[in-house]
C-alpha cells in the first residue's frame, strides 16, 4: 500500500503549480479559467535522471496524467560524467516505455576545467537542454524532483555564503526561470518541495519501483554532498527535526522576500527615467535599504548575476555621491552601469577597441527592419503619416556612417545644428553617440539615430515611413 499522504500532498502541490499556469494562459486569452477543462490534453513534462527521487515523481505526474486525462513527457539529459551514464539513459527510456510516458534525452558536454567548477557547469548545461526539450515539444511546465532536503540543503548553503533574504527563501514551487531554461515563458514546478526523501524512499520501497544510484551522490568532494552527509546529521543530531523548522524559515523568508519586491516595483515606478533608467534626483528621496532594494531589483530585472553587498554599497556610494562631472563605469557580469547627469543607466558591456563602425550601404525595399551589428542596435522602418516619402526611399541607396560630433542636421522647425550639441540638447552620453549611426544620402545627412530626420526630408502627408533606431539592452 503507497503512502497515501505522498501522494495527496503531490496532488496538491502540483494543482496549485498548475493553477498558477494555466489561469495566467486563460487571462492571456481572455477565458474563464477551469482547472479541471484546462488539464485537458495539456502537456507536462518531467526532469527524470533515473534516480531514486525522480522516479517517484515519474509514477506520481505519470497516476496524475491518467486521471486528468493530460499528456505527459519525460526528459533526461546525459552528462557523459559517469561510466554508467549510457545505462542510466537506457534505463529511463525503457521505464517510460513500459509506461507509455513520452521521452526525450539530449546529451550535453561537460568542461570539467570550468571556472564555475562542474556542479555549476552540469547544472547550467543540464537546465538549458531541458529547456530545448520543453520548447521542442511545446511544454508550458516543466517539473522537478526537487523535496524538503534539498531545500534545506540549499537555505543551508546559501547561510553558509552569507545570503540575504532571497537566497534564505530558497526554492519556489513554482516560478520562471529564464536564465536556467532560456525562455521567459516556461513555468520550473516543485510538486515534491514539502516531502522529505526518507517519505520518497519509503514510497519508492512500498511500491517496488526500481531506480538507479548514481555513486558521484556519496562524493563529499562536491559542496552538496557534503552538507548532506557532514552536516545535516551533526544539525539533526544537536536539533531533531530541524528541516522541518527551517523549511519553516525559508517560507518566511520568501514571504519576505515578496514584500521587499513589491516595495521595490512601487519605488522602481517612481525613479524611473526611460529605459533601464534611473533618475539620481527620485533616488536620492529614499533611504539607503530602498536604495540597496531597487538597484538590486533593476539588475534583477535585466537578469544579471547579483553581486556581494560590498560592491552594491561601494557602486550606491560612487552613482550619488561622486561630483556632478564625474565619469562613472561600473562593469558587472557583461553589463555596464553608467552615470550622466542626473541618470544612471544599465546595458551590456561593448568592448572598446577604439576602432569606429565602418560604412555601409542598404537600400530599403520594405522591409520592416535592419539590423547593424556593428553599431549594436536596430533600425525599424515603420509606415507614418510624416517621415520619408515612400517612393523616394524605394529608389535610393543609403549609407550608414558612425557619428561625428562635428556633423551638422537641421531639424524641422529649429536651427541647424552640430549632433554634439543636438545630442547634449536631448541628454545622450558620450558613450551612446559614438554607436549611434548617421544615414546618408549621397552627402546629404538625413537622419540621425536618436535625433531624428532632416527638415529637407520631411513629408508631412501621404505614403510616409519612419525610421526608429532601437539599441541592445
Amino acid at each position: 500500500m503507497h503512502n497515501p499522504a505522498v501522494e495527496k500532498e503531490f496532488d496538491r502541490a502540483l494543482e496549485a503549480i498548475l493553477t498558477r499556469v494555466f489561469r495566467m494562459e486563460d487571462a492571456k486569452a481572455s477565458v474563464s479559467f477551469s482547472l479541471k477543462e484546462s488539464l485537458k490534453n495539456a502537456r507536462i513534462a518531467i526532469a527524470y535522471s533515473g534516480g531514486l527521487d525522480s522516479s517517484v515523481l515519474l509514477h506520481l505526474a505519470h497516476r496524475f496524467a491518467i486521471e486528468n486525462d493530460c499528456a505527459l513527457f519525460a526528459f533526461h539529459v546525459h552528462h557523459g560524467l559517469n561510466p554508467h551514464a549510457d545505462d542510466w539513459l537506457a534505463h529511463c527510456e525503457n521505464e517510460c516505455i513500459r509506461l507509455g510516458v513520452s521521452f526525450d534525452s539530449q546529451r550535453v558536454q561537460i568542461d570539467p576545467q570550468s571556472g564555475d567548477g562542474i556542479e555549476a557547469e552540469a547544472r547550467e548545461k543540464r537546465y538549458r537542454a531541458l529547456g530545448e526539450m520543453c520548447r521542442k515539444h511545446d511544454i508550458p511546465l516543466l517539473l522537478t524532483a526537487h523535496h524538503e532536503d534539498d531545500q534545506v540543503e540549499t537555505v543551508l548553503l546559501q547561510l553558509m555564503r552569507g545570503t540575504g533574504v532571497a537566497g534564505l527563501s530558497g526554492m519556489e514551487a513554482s516560478s520562471h526561470s529564464p536564465e536556467l531554461l532560456g525562455d521567459e515563458t516556461l513555468f520550473l514546478g516543485r510538486p515534491l518541495l514539502s516531502v522529505s526523501r526518507k517519505e520518497l524512499a519509503s514510497w519508492l520501497v512500498e511500491a517496488g519501483i526500481t531506480h538507479i544510484d548514481d555513486d558521484s551522490n556519496d562524493d563529499v568532494a562536491y559542496t552538496r554532498n557534503a552538507i548532506r552527509h557532514r552536516l545535516v546529521p551533526v544539525l539533526e543530531d544537536l536539533f531533531p527535526g530541524f528541516q522541518k523548522r527551517l523549511f519553516r524559515t525559508a517560507q518566511h523568508a520568501g514571504s519576505a522576500r515578496r514584500l521587499l519586491e513589491e516595495v521595490a516595483k512601487k519605488d522602481f515606478e517612481a525613479c524611473t527615467s526611460g529605459k533601464n533608467s534611473l533618475n539620481l534626483e527620485q533616488l536620492r528621496l529614499l533611504n539607503r535599504e530602498r536604495i540597496d532594494n531597487l538597484l538590486r531589483y533593476w539588475l534583477a530585472a535585466s537578469r544579471v548575476r547579483m553581486p556581494s553587498t560590498a560592491w552594491l554599497v561601494q557602486a550606491r556610494e560612487q552613482l550619488l555621491e561622486a561630483r556632478e562631472d564625474a565619469q562613472i563605469d561600473l562593469i558587472l557580469d557583461g553589463y555596464t552601469i553608467r552615470r550622466y547627469r542626473q541618470n544612471i543607466s544599465l546595458g551590456r558591456t561593448v568592448e572598446s577597441t577604439g576602432n569606429q563602425p565602418h560604412p555601409l550601404e542598404i537600400q530599403w525595399h520594405g522591409e520592416n527592419r535592419f539590423r547593424l551589428h556593428q553599431w549594436h542596435g536596430t533600425l525599424y522602418f515603420e509606415e507614418s503619416e510624416t517621415g520619408f516619402d515612400i517612393d523616394w526611399l524605394q529608389r535610393r541607396k543609403l549609407r550608414i556612417e558612425p557619428y561625428r560630433g562635428s556633423a551638422k542636421l537641421k531639424l524641422a522647425g529649429r536651427p541647424t545644428k552640430t549632433l554634439k550639441a543636438l545630442c547634449q540638447d536631448r541628454g545622450i552620453p558620450s558613450w551612446e553617440r559614438q554607436f549611434l549611426p548617421l544615414v546618408f544620402f549621397e552627402d546629404d545627412l538625413v537622419y540621425v539615430a536618436g535625433i531624428g530626420i532632416s527638415a529637407s526630408r520631411l513629408k508631412k502627408n501621404g505614403k510616409c515611413v519612419q525610421i526608429r533606431w532601437e539599441r541592445d539592452t
